[in-house]
């Protein structure tokens, strides 16, 4: 389609000249009508002038009519037009010259003797005689000038135009080859402020889309091998049963349970990011208190926190959330989950809430190995997982509650679930002593009835 389009340059330069010509045109009717009227204006003048010089002579001459003639012949060839000359008594004494075509300018002067009228001089002369040279001479000079001008402007706008669709040009070109698989395709820009504003914006999009492309190939490299891992070693342990190889007792039944259920928690992990990201399509907002949903979150997680030795401790303030139980609930979940899979045997998760009839605050604080700097952007992207100690903590989740800790999707799926009910979540801190985690909810306020405390067994809760 490009191909069959001309370069923006041309289309400036097209552009350009085109009001050039108008701007020569109107210049041209303007200066010709201006110039005719001041013509028309002089010559009349003079043509008075020279009528009146010419009755005065023919006073003198008024008793010699050949010289009279004479004279009226002469005048009248100068001017290019007729005169006649006609006695007080209305008759003709003679007519000389020649009709006027076109526009035709009449004059009358009488002719004196000796104080008395005695005749009168008409002239009919053509109204544009004096200007007949000049103005073609002057339209000849301002089509010749337009034209050189109109050339020169239209080859400097092609130039200066080309110059200045240059950063363009180079976009597209970063743009085609980012196209054509060169991940690391980047534009230059140009001097100018848009140009170089269009560059950035282009390189941040093809960073993203260079990240996005690596954290696609890194998730499916992770999903492969987290869906081949329990499928292999369920698929060994049922074929070791049907081989009489181990015995399909209660505990070996038990074992393919747990592997099938491995396998299932990351399928629903699947599910859930999907769900959660059409959560701001089917939120119901109500008043939830806050107090009694982190303590319905920890109970829910008992069993994780007493097989990974950590303990959960709550202070929270009789505060209320204006946010949909279901999403809230299933968020801090994941959120206090993710803490208790990266804290060390012994230690203290610590759950705050506090808040006013604007906005509540939750903090979910670990004291695990924290986060590394590199890694502290992406903590909230789906499937990333960091090669720290974190990463490795999290891959011996044992607990269903904890779905999604050790894929890469806990946080994202907490965040999207926070964002469709108006919250946000965002890392506080982090380092050597631990890493906290911040939620942002909008308040209920005095004027919203508290709604009820979402139950982790309730399947909007679960799902």
């Amino acid at each position: 389609m490009s191909g069959r389009r001309r370069p923006l340059a041309w289309h400036l330069g097209l552009l350009l000249g085109i009001a050039v010509l108008a701007v020569l045109l109107v210049v041209g009717v303007v200066v010709n009508r201006v110039l005719s009227s001041s013509f028309r204006t002089v010559v009349t003048g003079q043509q008075e002038q020279r009528l009146d010089d010419a009755a005065v002579t023919l006073g003198d001459r008024w008793d010699r009519p050949a010289r009279l003639q004479a004279l009226v012949r002469r005048v009248a060839t100068n001017l290019g037009g007729q005169l006649t000359v006609t006695a007080a008594d209305g008759t003709t004494v003679g007519s000389f010259g020649r009709p006027a075509g076109g526009d035709v300018a009449t004059y009358e002067t009488p002719i004196s003797v000796d104080g008395a009228i005695v005749g009168t001089l008409s002239a009919e002369l053509p109204a544009t005689a004096t200007d007949r040279g000049f103005l073609p001479l002057f339209n000849a000079t301002l089509v010749i000038a337009g034209l050189i001008s109109l050339a020169l402007i239209v080859a400097a706008s092609t130039l200066i135009a080309d110059r200045l669709t240059r950063p363009l040009r180079d976009v597209a070109g970063a743009a085609r080859r980012l196209e054509r698989g060169e991940s690391g395709a980047r534009a230059t820009g140009g001097g100018d402020a848009e140009s170089a504003g269009l560059a950035h914006a282009f390189n941040a999009m093809a960073d993203r889309l260079e990240r996005s492309e690596m954290l696609r190939r890194r998730a499916a490299s992770d999903l492969a091998h987290d869906l081949a891992t329990p499928t292999t070693l369920l698929e060994s342990q049922l074929q070791a049963m049907v081989d009489g190889v181990i015995p399909t007792d209660r505990a070996t039944l038990d074992a393919a349970r747990a592997t099938a259920q491995s396998l299932g928690g990351l399928v629903a992990d699947l599910g859930d990011l999907a769900e959660a990201e059409a959560a701001e399509l089917h939120v119901r907002p109500t008043a939830v208190p806050v107090e009694p949903a982190i303590g319905a979150a920890v109970r829910a997680l008992e069993a994780l926190a007493r097989d990974r030795g950590v303990a959960i401790s709550v202070a929270a303030s009789r505060v209320v959330a204006w946010v949909d139980p279901g999403h809230v609930a299933r968020a801090l979940q994941n959120v206090i989950a993710n803490a208790v899979v990266h804290s060390p045997t012994g230690s203290t998760v610590a759950v705050t809430a506090s808040g006013d009839d604007r906005a509540v605050t939750i903090r979910v604080a670990d004291v695990g190995p924290g986060i590394d700097p590199a890694d502290l952007p992406h903590v909230f992207e789906r499937f990333y997982r960091a090669d720290t100690a974190r990463t490795m903590a999290a891959e011996l989740e044992p607990h269903d509650a904890t779905r999604g800790a050790g894929h890469g999707l806990g946080l994202t799926i907490a965040r999207e679930l926070l964002s469709a009910s108006g919250g946000t979540i965002e890392v506080a801190a982090t380092g050597p002593a631990g890493t906290t985690f911040r939620i942002m909810l909008p308040a209920a306020g005095p004027a919203r009835p508290a709604g009820r405390t979402p139950d982790p067994a309730d399947p909007a809760v679960r799902r």
